[in-house]
């Protein structure tokens, strides 16, 4: 009774379904080692932000330019002491928060050491477009205090833009923002506190990273049953068709 499946038909049909089953479960396998890199990644986060703070001086090694951070680092709250260059701030354009558009406020610090780091002061919110700089309240003279979250420099992947208005950058890279020996290029902070207060009520925090695992268990899953519902599927369908030849014969009979 089960002839039928040496048609040609039935054939495709089930050669479709041994096909299936290794691709959803190459793509279920996909998703759950993305799940555990962002465990592990997350576990990293977790970890380096409930790490005491240290001074940033102190994981500074040679590296692009003069100095560099591992970046085994990122999220590690630092300290440090130093001085505002205001006069070389700039705002990183298109930083949404809230799905509101708005700039990051790029200062340079530069430290009692001698190094300079760029540091994220916070976002302001846009004016009356993207293009148009809103006015920034500066930061305090003299000497400073500050802590902040290390964060990577992320390698430019398009070339540099060259028609941005005075002031802006499209990405925070500090090799550009302040050329020099003494600017650490492959990091920035993102200001946690600072004394005296460095941020105006018209800058917000950039808040810390969501932590989560995304949705690589669930799409896992949703493949794992894919492949079920591709196995029972064929079943039934030869059921179906071993159900009708029987009652077409019984017919045939009478």
């Amino acid at each position: 009774m089960f002839k039928f499946l040496l048609q040609p038909r039935w054939i495709a049909i089930t050669l479709l379904c041994i096909l299936l089953l290794p691709a959803f479960d190459a793509l279920s396998q996909w998703q759950w080692s993305r799940l555990h890199a962002r465990q592990s990644y997350n576990k990293d986060i977790v970890a380096n932000i409930n790490a005491p703070q240290t001074d940033l001086s102190s994981l500074l090694v040679a590296g692009v330019g003069t100095k560099g951070v591992p970046v085994a680092n990122q999220w590690r709250s630092v300290q440090l002491k130093g001085h505002w260059l205001a006069d070389k701030q700039v705002l990183v354009r298109k930083k949404s928060m809230e799905s509101n558009a708005g700039f990051w406020v790029i200062t340079p610090f530069q430290s009692d050491t001698g190094y300079v780091v760029m540091v994220n002061r916070g976002w302001h919110a846009a004016d009356n477009s993207a293009v148009d700089s809103p006015t920034v309240t500066p930061p305090p003279s003299g000497q400073v205090e500050l802590v902040g979250r290390i964060r990577l420099v992320v390698d430019r992947q398009k070339a540099r833009p060259t028609d941005l208005p005075a002031g802006q950058v499209d990405a925070v890279m500090p090799s550009e923002i302040l050329p020099g020996d003494q600017t650490i290029s492959d990091i920035y902070l993102e200001m946690t506190a600072s004394r005296p207060e460095s941020r105006s009520t018209d800058l917000r925090e950039i808040p810390v990273p969501e932590i989560t695992e995304g949705p690589h268990r669930s799409y896992a899953l949703q493949w794992i049953l894919f492949g079920i519902m591709t196995i029972i599927g064929w079943v039934v369908l030869v059921r179906n068709e071993y159900l009708e030849q029987k009652n077409r014969q019984a017919e045939l009979s009478l």
